[in-house]
């Protein structure tokens, strides 16, 4: 309690003047059989793990679970008015063993195959429902059929339970289950269906039912306004409210889009589309929900952190918490939702509620956690436990669910990492199903078999109402670079994703900028080497009337031309349609002609992520992620397409760049991501982030034409468990290809910045580098791995320089490694930013040389409040 109210202190002390209060509860339940006999059991067991006034509190809830009640208006008047309360995933899975349909199942034990016996018998038990709805749905495989034969036992369960919570206690609800969209038929209109659908146990009590409208059972988040409607968004990204703006329709409020393996077999889950996971706009923030893997999928939060989420919900039935020390899963789940606030400007906290227990032989486990931003210092003072089992002190940490056991490093600060998860290993296999360990109190947790500790985390959060205002930075700290400089300080809005190129003293710099409410592009020329800008607006769209994001900019080899391209929705603020367009200026930024359209797919695809370079004629070279490829079950992808447009006008053909089949896992999920081109004399290259192994892999692919793609080369070296992503792209005059990227392997707790150079037209790459230094010299048994992130690449003769956002300091910042050898080794990193030990973010840089004269590196820096982008010098020598 100690360390969650030191916390909440930090918090305020840290929020904006202008904020929001929002009180927050991460419900940690454990699993059981006993809450899955009758509706009411289900029921009592939510209803009890909220308030502990419930008559059956003592016997459903482990004792010393925070009462939520008691922390809610009116019963503490001093709360908050809005409030949170956030279940796992998968919390309505017991529900589908309810009733004496399930009563077989809910019978069996590990002598007799357990779960999968238990789904068998489910089957049988549901077979008028399954052959309604194969008839109805023909084609589902795994378990699909039973999912839906089960939508009237999970609608008449979690549905009506967590709508009720919400109602009753005048909160938002967030909860997860996994069923098909539904609507409610009543028997005096359909008797017959009722009776086919409706649980025969209730058939004397209940005139009503609930049927599947579609043959998709997904793993939704089910998001609850106090007025118990569900929250969903239309067509066009918008709020709104199921059943009442649906036309009667119940389905989730966001959909997971990529499912584990044994969701799609033998589950049967039908995926979510990764362009549908929208952000919910609602008092209690503009949410997002990234279940389980999804939250570390690179695509579902960068497009979420361009939608602006604040409040990121982790919902997590996770697995092996503490079973094996290496792997140590608690560092693989650092990479995702915690790794991600880090990472992501938008993101303010990530709520993560963790689903506990053995059912069956199935096992749920892990540490619900709040989490927000790091900051300077890491803090190794703080207090313990800030961070999971087995780990180091994280101030990103807000509060953290207890272990069955306390980390012993709490006792004993002198024991080593090893030592410490060794330990904690004995208390992990205890739990197992059929561990034989004996719990001492039938209902309290221990190391002992099923013996997860049950919690509910309180923590009050405090979200921007408008823009972040504007606050007064620490003063500067020189580094190696000049002082940064800002282009054009926004008055209002925030300004992000810059781009950089300079040519000949003049510098060009592109970036997004909401000073008109929605993002713009802008573009800034400076004709004296960085030192002044002028700026302008650059797009023929009228001011704010649609989104404008993520440009890249190129000068013509003589300096006679500058090119930007970007991406754009075509109706704000929904990104289902969409556009990359091109526009051309002259060297002092005199724009020349129209913008041009790049893309030729449909208005009903997406587009992201331009990238842009010229070739030696100063043709444009556009690289791009566009959704208009369908997959198998016609769920939109993310494939990667280019277009050479000649002479700077006109619509060049749009070529399909990757290529090759995905593995089983990937057929649904064939999605890549954050393309970089270059050219070199007759040859045009594209790197991307993939993810037809299962896995985010880098492949980088060449054209001698512009017209079609050769065969397609991984270029990272890593083993198994591998996110890597946003790779960066450059060649030089020796016919040298360089990519960086940031790599992250063998669920290690960190990401590193590695460079590989092919010197054969990209058919071949070496041995990757780690560029940054940041882990040089860490004590791994007592300090705390970082993270580096958005590599950016720039090449003129021998010298390579690659900059990146770092977080080894606390929060993030920008470093930089030069090569003086054309990529050979790269000296020892360094800082550009001069924000000193503000407390303050520095994301996303980019980098370029202008030969014989200086490198430039832009970013997007916090330290005066809202985002502005900032560029800082240094002369070569």
């Amino acid at each position: 309690m100690r360390r969650v109210v030191l916390a909440l202190i930090l918090l305020v002390l840290a929020c904006p003047a202008m904020a929001r209060p929002v009180r927050v509860f991460v419900v940690n339940p454990r699993v059981e059989l006993r809450y899955a006999a009758t509706y009411a059991d289900f029921r009592d067991k939510m209803f009890a793990l909220v308030d502990a006034s419930h008559p059956r509190r003592v016997e459903l809830v482990q004792p010393d679970v925070l009462d939520i009640a008691s922390a809610l208006r009116p019963r503490d008047p001093k709360a908050p008015a809005d409030a949170l309360i956030v279940f796992p995933e998968d919390i309505g899975l017991i529900a589908g063993l309810i009733g004496s349909r399930g009563a077989t199942a809910r019978s069996r034990t590990l002598d007799d195959g357990a779960s999968t016996a238990a789904f068998i018998d489910l089957l049988l038990a549901y077979q008028p429902q399954v052959d309604y709805y194969t008839a109805r749905y023909p084609g589902l495989g795994g378990l699909g059929y039973l999912f839906l034969g089960a939508t009237d036992t999970f609608y008449r369960s979690f549905y009506e339970t967590f709508r009720d919570l919400a109602t009753t206690y005048g909160v938002h609800v967030a909860a997860s289950v996994n069923a098909a969209p539904a609507r409610r038929i009543e028997a005096t209109d359909d008797p017959e269906l009722v009776s086919l659908l409706r649980d025969p146990d209730e058939s004397a009590t209940r005139g009503y039912a609930y049927e599947a409208v579609a043959g998709t059972p997904v793993n939704t988040l089910f998001v609850f306004a106090p007025g118990g409607q569900v929250l969903v968004l239309d067509a066009h990204g918008d709020t709104v409210r199921s059943p009442d703006d649906t036309d009667g329709i119940l389905r989730g409020s966001l959909d997971k889009a990529y499912l584990t393996e044994l969701e799609q077999s033998p589950l049967g889950l039908a995926y979510g589309a990764v362009r549908n996971l929208d952000v919910l706009d609602t008092p209690v923030g503009r949410l997002g929900s990234v279940t389980s893997k999804d939250a570390w999928m690179i695509d579902v939060n960068d497009r979420y952190d361009a939608k602006h989420a604040e409040l990121i919900i982790q919902a997590e039935a996770f697995d092996s918490w503490g079973f094996t020390v290496d792997p140590w899963l608690p560092d693989g789940f650092t990479a995702g939702g915690f790794a991600h606030v880090q990472r992501n400007p938008s993101f303010l906290f990530n709520l993560t509620p963790c689903l506990i227990g053995n059912l069956f032989d199935v096992t749920f486990d892990g540490q619900g956690a709040v989490i927000g931003k790091r900051r300077k210092p890491v803090a190794s003072e703080l207090a313990l436990p800030s961070a999971w089992i087995g780990q180091n002190r994280d101030s990103g940490f807000v509060a953290v669910a207890p272990w069955v056991v306390d980390d012993p490093i709490e006792a004993e600060p002198e024991l080593t990492l090893l030592e410490r998860r060794t330990r904690l290993v004995e208390s992990g296999v205890a739990l197992l199903p059929g561990s034989g360990i004996e719990c001492p109190m039938p209902n309290g947790p221990g190391a002992c078999e099923n013996g997860y500790r049950e919690s509910v985390l309180q923590v009050d959060l405090s979200l921007p109402d408008g823009a972040p205002p504007a606050r007064t930075p620490r003063p500067r700290v020189a580094t190696a670079f000049e002082p940064a400089r800002f282009p054009a300080l926004p008055a209002s809005g925030e300004q992000r994703h810059p781009a950089v190129v300079a040519q000949g003293g003049n510098v060009y710099v592109a970036w997004q900028d909401s000073r008109s409410g929605l993002e713009n592009i802008y573009l800034g020329v400076s004709r004296d080497g960085g030192q002044t800008f002028t700026t302008q607006r650059i797009s023929d769209n009228p001011d704010g009337s649609v989104v404008e994001l993520r440009p890249d900019v190129a000068v013509r080899r003589d300096g006679a031309q500058v090119f930007v391209v970007w991406q754009e929705f075509c109706h704000a603020p929904a990104d289902d349609c969409g556009r990359i367009k091109l526009a051309r200026f002259d060297a002092a930024g005199r724009k020349l002609g129209t913008d041009q359209r790049v893309d030729a797919g449909a208005d009903d695809a997406g587009k992201w992520n331009p990238s842009l370079a010229l070739d030696r004629s100063g043709n444009a070279l556009v690289a791009w992620v566009d959704e208009r490829d369908r997959s198998p079950d016609g769920l939109p992808l993310e494939h990667i397409y280019f277009s050479r447009i000649r002479n700077g006008a006109g619509l060049g053909r749009n070529v399909r760049v990757d290529r090759g089949a995905p593995t089983p896992s990937s057929t649904e999920l064939d999605n890549k991501w954050a393309p970089s081109v270059a050219a070199q004399r007759g040859s045009f290259f594209v790197a991307w982030t993939d993810f037809r192994n299962y896995q985010w892999d880098i492949f980088v692919s060449r054209s001698r034409t512009g017209r079609g793609f050769e065969r397609n080369r991984r270029v990272d070296d890593a083993g198994f468990e591998r996110i890597h992503d946003h790779p960066g792209l450059a060649t030089d005059g020796r016919g040298a290809l360089h990519a960086v990227w940031a790599d992250r392997r063998r669920q290690e707790p960190d990401t590193d910045i590695r460079y590989a150079r092919s010197t054969d037209g990209g058919r071949h790459f070496s041995a990757s580098l780690i560029v940054d230094r940041a882990e040089q010299g860490l004590d791994p048994d007592h300090e705390t791995p970082s993270n580096q992130w958005h590599p950016s690449i720039a090449v003129a003769g021998d010298d390579v320089f690659v900059a990146w956002q770092d977080n080894r300091l606390g929060d993030n910042d920008v470093f930089v490694a030069r090569s003086r050898n054309g990529g050979a080794s790269f000296d020892f990193d360094e800082r550009v930013d001069d924000s000193g030990g503000d407390a303050s973010n520095q994301y996303r840089p980019d980098v370029a040389v202008d030969p014989g004269r200086a490198v430039y590196i832009v970013w997007e820096d916090e330290r005066f409040g809202p985002a502005a982008v900032a560029i800082a010098r240094r002369s070569l020598n």
